[in-house]
């Protein structure tokens, strides 16, 4: 275990010179940081370790990313070294493993899908989306959550649509996945009439008055 973890301190190096070198950081600061990063992955990498574990982590590494984007704001300096992407590599990595050993925890799923969600990062949330509902195909919650990113942030109805029919066949007694069903398709005939209506065609049925 101490050699793998080592291995995982080693790979933060360019990071923490990135860091120091920019003055994002003090040494005293990174040092801290160092040995709180070297506490976490002593208690992930052993035997069994617990879900708080990975929480806790993961705050670390969360409430970090903050100030570095605070720092960063204050001081106008542009996302360009080693450490800019290196604690939102790290935050997946941790949600990564989390979720691999405890793949039906249905709101750590949902915790990843937001911090996501948040850090724009839709390639990578696909793949979640992907892995959770294979692994929690009756998670209401995750379906309408992955038809509402096909719909909103892809702007892709079809997708959408194709997700809740997906859910609706496993989750027939679900409320909330026909609620969704129904909004988007009441969107889909409002979008189709305003299409209608910008072309200057006259809708199915309706008669021109004389």
């Amino acid at each position: 275990m101490a050699d793998h973890v080592q291995s995982i301190m080693e790979a933060m190096v360019p990071e923490l010179e990135d860091l120091r070198k920019r003055g994002l950081c003090s040494p005293s600061e990174l040092k801290v940081l160092v040995h709180r990063r070297e506490q976490a992955e002593y208690l992930l990498n052993r035997r069994a370790p617990k879900r708080n574990d990975f929480l806790q982590a993961l705050q670390l590494e969360m409430n970090f990313e903050g100030l570095l984007r605070v720092r960063r704001k204050r001081m106008g300096m542009p996302r360009r070294g080693a450490s800019d992407f290196a604690v939102r590599k790290r935050v997946n990595f941790i949600f990564d493993r989390a979720l691999r050993r405890f793949k039906g925890d249905e709101q750590l799923w949902l915790q990843w899908v937001r911090y996501a969600e948040r850090t724009q990062a839709h390639t990578r949330l696909s793949r979640i989306f992907a892995r959770a509902l294979a692994l929690l195909p009756r998670s209401a919650l995750l379906w309408v959550r992955a038809a509402s990113f096909e719909l909103e942030a892809r702007n892709n109805l079809g997708a959408a649509r194709r997700l809740l029919q997906s859910a609706l066949r496993s989750n027939q007694q679900e409320a909330v996945l026909w609620h969704a069903y129904f909004r988007l398709e009441l969107l889909f005939l409002f979008k189709v009439r305003a299409r209608r209506k910008k072309l200057g065609l006259t809708e199915p049925g309706e008669e021109e008055e004389e």
